[in-house]
């Protein structure tokens, strides 16, 4: 939808018309994999776990996903559209660690959300025309209620996500206690 309604230069994949269909499949395949587990291992379980140790987990999210964000600047452009996107995402897999004290919810999901962006959206971006040119479509509408319902959804999910995670601890910390009170 962004590219809808902010002009900016549609996001390029390398010409691979001379490479073999395979080649090709295998580079996207590569790309899928070996960028959520670099970016996943890297902001969400070495710097936003150095962060939680000085700063509340919401705060260390937010400073990691700016920081997400700004990496993907020299490669997809300092675009605000673009940075809110990364933005929004790091804080969903910085809020999906932080909850789960893991980095491998997020993981699947990444590489599912690369290879959907890799061969089914970026190859349409340079199509995509400004409502402000030529008005809405339905397709604009139908992408508009995905993202509020799968908003509201998401939100629901994460403070599912935030009471299981914080009657877990609860429950760890008097599992502890017990064992303690036994011990002595």
């Amino acid at each position: 939808m962004l590219f809808q309604l902010v002009k900016m230069p549609p996001n390029a994949l390398s010409d691979v018309s001379r490479y073999p269909r395979m080649t090709v499949a295998l580079m996207i395949m590569m790309g899928s994999f070996v960028s959520p587990l670099m970016e996943e291992a890297g902001f969400r379980g070495y710097f936003q776990v150095a962060l939680e140790r000085e700063f509340r987990g919401p705060v260390a999210v937010v400073i990691a996903s700016v920081l997400f964000a700004l990496a993907h600047g020299p490669t997809q452009g300092f675009l605000w559209p673009k940075l809110l996107f990364y933005f929004l995402v790091g804080v969903a897999f910085g809020a999906t660690a932080h909850l789960t004290n893991s980095i491998l919810p997020a993981i699947p999901v990444h590489v599912v959300g690369l290879l959907i962006f890799f061969t089914l959206i970026w190859p349409q971006d340079a199509a995509r025309r400004l409502v402000w040119d030529g008005g809405t479509d339905n397709w604009f509408w139908i992408h508009a209620t995905q993202a509020i319902v799968f908003t509201v959804l998401a939100v629901w999910a994460f403070q599912r996500l935030a009471r299981v995670s914080s009657r877990d601890a609860s429950s760890e910390a008097t599992d502890l206690g017990i064992h303690k009170a036994s011990a002595s």
